[in-house]
């Protein structure tokens, strides 16, 4: 494992400048970020921008060995606002899913040409349950758009990860997260463990990492008070049992990255936020070694 973070961690920084912070503070391994994956993209040909991408942050030291594909239709910057709204990457209008299937091809083609291996991606399909759709039918259409996707990315170095998050837009359970995986049927399709989300849906998360085993190739590590999405650091006012996550972690062999998705540890000035970077990197690694 190698100590990660997830780069919406400096959110108001634009990619370059983002590297070039993380590099300071001596991270070298990350996760980007849908609102950094944004900024690129809206700069030129997917696979172009992100091999020149690349290059640069290898200038620095740094790699994306995971990425966060688009949790939001646009990005976070002023010019993107207006008509800025959650993704879906499987909505029940078929236009709309072409134009869902088309926007994850770009991503595929960034994160490959980033280096990416594990991109992160969530179900979609959120308004279904509400459209009156069966599980059954949920299940199936969420399988198609994800089948589809992973189709794209054969070939590549990308693989797609599927986050956990609730039952009703997703899943939550180590053995839903199975039976997803068993309707995608590909070879390229894994999970990502949201620790955060498993502590609010009152989810082992240890349990859910031994009964995934080689499934799981990537992590967001979260912790929380047990209702809210806090996205905290570990090790605090949480209630995520770390002893026994990092127990299950190595008992699979778990090889990708550690990483932080803690944005909740951002709303301070940045010499502070700074200062939890280091900390961060610090705690990440004495995790990985003793946790």
């Amino acid at each position: 494992m190698q100590a990660s973070m997830w780069t919406s961690y400096l959110i108001e920084l634009y990619p370059h400048d983002m590297v070039k912070a993380m590099a300071r503070h001596g991270w070298h391994t990350l996760e980007l970020s849908d609102e950094h994956g944004h900024d690129l993209l809206k700069t030129g040909a997917p696979a172009q921008v992100g091999a020149e991408f690349r290059r640069f942050a290898a200038d620095f030291g740094i790699s994306f060995p995971q990425g966060h594909f688009y949790l939001a239709n646009k990005g976070m910057r002023p010019e993107d606002r207006e008509g800025r709204g959650v993704a879906d990457i499987a909505p029940a209008d078929e236009t709309e899913f072409a134009r869902a299937m088309d926007d994850m091809k770009r991503w595929v083609d960034l994160f490959n040409a980033l280096g990416v291996k594990a991109g992160v991606l969530h179900v979609g399909g959120q308004k279904l349950e509400s459209q009156g759709w069966s599980p059954e039918r949920i299940l199936a259409h969420r399988a198609r758009a994800i089948r589809e996707v992973a189709e794209h990315a054969q070939g590549g170095v990308t693989e797609i990860c599927l986050e956990n998050l609730t039952p009703r837009i997703g899943f939550a359970s180590a053995a839903h997260a199975k039976e997803v995986l068993a309707a995608v049927n590909m070879p390229n399709v894994h999970v990502c463990l949201d620790t955060g989300h498993a502590n609010i849906s009152g989810v082992n998360c240890a349990a859910f990492i031994r009964e995934l085993g080689s499934h799981l190739k990537a992590l967001h590590i979260a912790d929380n008070l047990g209702t809210n999405d806090d996205h905290m650091l570990p090790y605090g006012r949480g209630t995520v049992p770390w002893a026994e996550v990092m127990a299950a972690l190595r008992e699979i062999g778990y090889t990708g990255l550690f990483n932080f998705e803690v944005p909740g540890e951002n709303r301070c000035p940045m010499p502070v936020r700074e200062a939890k970077l280091d900390y961060a990197l610090q705690l990440a690694n004495w995790m990985i070694a003793n946790g």
